[in-house]
């Protein structure tokens, strides 16, 4: 028996290189990288249009003859794939064998001179000897001592900086290719294109470990350093995490905002910021210590990080300010902002400190990878609002995210391009909103106090009241001529109020200002009765299908009953059981579509024993297996209010609580409402014997009162749910001066709690 040996058809091994370094910005890229592996603190690229030629020179530890033989010569084999610590401790980032082939990538012939320990050597190769040869082995590649020294090794280059800065930095080790007859057409569009990238190719922290220059014929070394990005911008939070690999979570935020100047203290004082917030103003972080467990909430208490140690820093930088705004909020002026958001813009990921396309590219799908955008647009409120959820725009944020080839649940995709859509990335992309919402709070939760300074100080509601007093003055001095005309007193509070502003066009353009405000709240008002009716009809289309089919079914065989079979009986019986599915349909009906009828929309004193009541009996009809028990302390309970907004509050809480039995075992299906009548205000008490609220809720449960927050998960482990109910509840009781209590869901394990007060008018 023969014993046959593979081999591989030289052109073969060509094209693996190409499928994996397809493009020229890529093939750069990765010869940057081996320059790094190889322990360099400088890189230096240098185009020389003239000749046609590209440099790569770097100061590294060289390459020694065996390296070159048993490594550099033998393709798929590398070094770095065993030992993949270099001496000074960096951790590499190649080890496929194949990132060579980005020379072949980028022109016909290559040149390398390197200096190592043991001494210099050249080696060439003409990559076209691929092409013309049968087998892998018949390709061979020149290797031989230089009888030349780096500087006549050099010699051709027309860039005198482009020598002075190679040979001050590779007096004792390191590796020069010059590289000939380039593929690509070098234009200045591609120059710059590969200058961006080289720009963002590390994180810009990194600058005093390893500096990359880009030559041209003509530029200086000033020019040259694409990593001199020193006030590229400017940030007014910067958000700093590291996750060890037991989990603990260490978070920093700093408020970079905010300069109140010599008012310091004043302001302090009148914004009720607390001792903690005036240290933080000045500068120092808020430091939250938690777990990676508590940054994913909603995917239980024995979540265990699979992902390994990973960090990151955020910077967020508003685009946009008004004056006024700048005025209100004590906005931190920057005179050298510049906006280099198409280089810089976007969160970035770095592998072992060098760039993982094509997260964070910009004008690209992958620029906004974590959907801020969406997330943006699904919560518009302002920072100073104060029931809404702000949230950042994928424009005001920049951020590097830090992760190891020791992450290997995070594996890169085999054509370089992503990171491989593990389970682990998913929890990666929640973590990161995550993080980006505990900046969003705190930002909030800054603005809210200064808008409330500024809303007291301006005292807009006193000035107001003075301008209607003194048009009622002005009015009743014309009124009344005789009076007038004795009355000097009154005279001179008409001469008064004259002086100050016409009174009664003041309170015609008052009044009107008060009616479009009226207007758009009655129009705020039914949006979120129709967003309730959205809600319960998303949550049980399945039902309402199911019954609707069912409906259709039931009239089609009664109709064959009695037109084909001349069974009278069975129609009859048919019909009848249509009959109940059509009541069954029209009970949802009146959850749904009833509660926007006109005769709700008007505010008016209502009787809230009967119109609960309805509310409570339209949804008993509707449910199945779940116990409604209502209870009125009060023989008459009435409300000046639009009777859509109380059932509004009801059916979206007996949404939320049949969704929880849908994942609660138990066969106990509940729900008490309790409400009261005291003198000032009504009192709802409501409970469910629910699952709950999860894990995410149970130490703050009152962020489920911020639009979007949902714990409701699919069997794939993705949020599902609008997250809207408890938000449109909460901003109904404002609207009532009411309030909410939900600390009685820290209490217990399972059910859900809400005190309800809604104050009369």
């Amino acid at each position: 028996m023969e014993k046959i040996s593979f081999n591989v058809d030289a052109y073969t091994a060509r094209l693996i290189g190409r499928e994996n370094v397809s493009k020229l910005n890529g093939a750069i890229i990765e010869l940057v990288k081996n320059t790094y592996d190889a322990d360099a603190t400088i890189c230096v690229l240098y185009y020389e249009k003239t000749t046609n030629s590209l440099y790569i020179a770097d100061n590294g530890c060289g390459m020694t003859k065996d390296v070159i033989i048993k490594h550099w010569m033998t393709i798929g084999r590398s070094t770095k794939k065993d030992r993949f610590i270099s001496k000074s401790g960096r951790i590499q980032t190649g080890a496929k064998g194949i990132g060579r082939f980005a020379l072949d990538r980028i022109s016909d012939t290559c040149e390398m001179f390197t200096v190592s320990v043991e001494g210099k050597l050249i080696w060439k190769v003409d990559w076209e000897d691929f092409s013309k040869s049968d087998n892998i082995t018949d390709v061979t590649a020149d290797l031989y001592e230089p009888t030349v020294s780096i500087d006549g090794f050099l010699d051709e280059v027309i860039n005198y900086e482009v020598k002075n800065i190679i040979l001050n930095n590779l007096k004792n080790t390191g590796t020069i290719f010059k590289l000939t007859s380039l593929r690509d057409s070098w234009n200045d569009n591609v120059i710059k294109k590969i200058k961006d990238d080289l720009i963002t190719l590390i994180p810009y922290e990194m600058k005093s470990e390893f500096q990359v220059y880009f030559f041209d014929e003509q530029n200086s070394s000033e020019d040259a350093d694409v990593l001199d990005v020193e006030n590229a911008f400017s940030y007014d939070y910067k958000i700093k995490f590291n996750v060890l690999k037991d989990g603990k979570t260490y978070i920093e935020i700093h408020r970079n905002e905010f300069d109140f100047g010599d008012r310091f203290d004043e302001i302090i004082t009148q914004a009720e910021f607390t001792s903690e917030d005036e240290q933080y103003f000045k500068g120092k972080y808020i430091c939250i210590e938690t777990n990676f467990a508590h940054m994913l909430p909603k995917r239980g208490e024995q979540f265990k990080n699979t992902i390994g140690e990973f960090s990151g820093v955020l910077y967020f930088e508003k685009v946009t300010s008004s004056k006024t705004d700048a005025e209100k909020y004590f906005y931190k002026l920057s005179n050298n902002r510049n906006n280099k958001r198409d280089i810089f813009g976007g969160i970035k990921i770095y592998r072992d400190s060098f760039r993982v396309r094509p997260y964070g590219e910009p004008k690209t799908s992958d620029y906004d990878w974590l959907l801020l955008a969406g997330r943006k647009n699904k919560s518009p409120a302002a920072p100073s609002h104060q029931t809404g959820a702000w949230r950042v725009n994928t424009d005001q944020i920049i951020g590097s995210i830090f992760i190891s080839r020791m992450n290997i649940t995070l594996p890169d995709q085999s054509n370089r391009e992503g990171i491989v859509e593990t389970k682990e990335f998913v929890l990666l992309k929640e973590f990161l909103i995550n993080v980006i919402q505990e900046f969003e709070k705190d930002r909030q939760y800054v603005f809210r106090k200064l808008d409330a300074r500024y809303d007291k100080i301006m005292e807009a509601a006193r000035i107001q009241a003075e301008i209607n007093k003194k048009a009622e003055e002005a009015k009743a001095a014309r009124e009344d001529k005789k009076f007038l005309d004795d009355s000097s007193e009154l005279n001179q509070k008409s001469e008064s109020a004259k002086s100050f502003i016409d009174p009664e066009e003041a309170k015609t353009v008052l009044d009107h200002k008060d009616t479009v405000i009226k207007n758009l709240e009655d129009e705020n008002r039914l949006l979120r009765t129709l967003a309730t009716t959205g809600i319960v009809t998303n949550t049980y289309v399945h039902e309402i299908k199911d019954i609707t089919h069912k409906l259709s079914r039931k009239i089609v065989m009664a109709k064959e009953a009695l037109e084909l079979d001349r069974n009278l009986q069975d129609g009859l019986k048919y019909v009848n059981e249509a009959n109940v599915m059509r009541d069954s349909l029209n009970s949802w009906f009146k959850v749904t579509i009833g509660s926007v009828t006109r005769d709700k929309r008007t505010m008016k004193k209502t009787d809230l024993i009967f119109l609960i009541s309805q509310t409570v009996k339209s949804w008993e009809e509707t449910l199945k297996n779940v116990s409604i028990v209502l209870e009125f302390q009060g023989s008459e309970i009435q409300l000046k209010c639009f009777p859509y907004d109380i059932e509004s509050i009801f059916s979206n809480l007996i949404a939320n609580s049949v969704s929880s039995f849908e994942s609660c075992f138990s066969d106990n299906k509940s729900i008490k409402i309790v409400v009261s009548d005291l003198e000032q205000e009504i009192i709802i008490k409501y409970s469910d014997s629910g699952r709950g609220l999860s894990r995410a809720y149970k130490d703050n449960p009152r962020k489920i009162l911020e639009p979007m927050e949902s714990d409701r998960r699919n069997e794939m482990g993705e949020t599902i749910g609008t997250g809207m109910g408890m938000w449109i509840i909460n901003r109904t009781v404002a609207d009532y001066n009411g309030s909410i209590d939900l600390s009685d869901n820290m209490k217990y394990t399972s059910g859900f709690y809400a005190t309800i007060k809604l104050i009369k008018k």
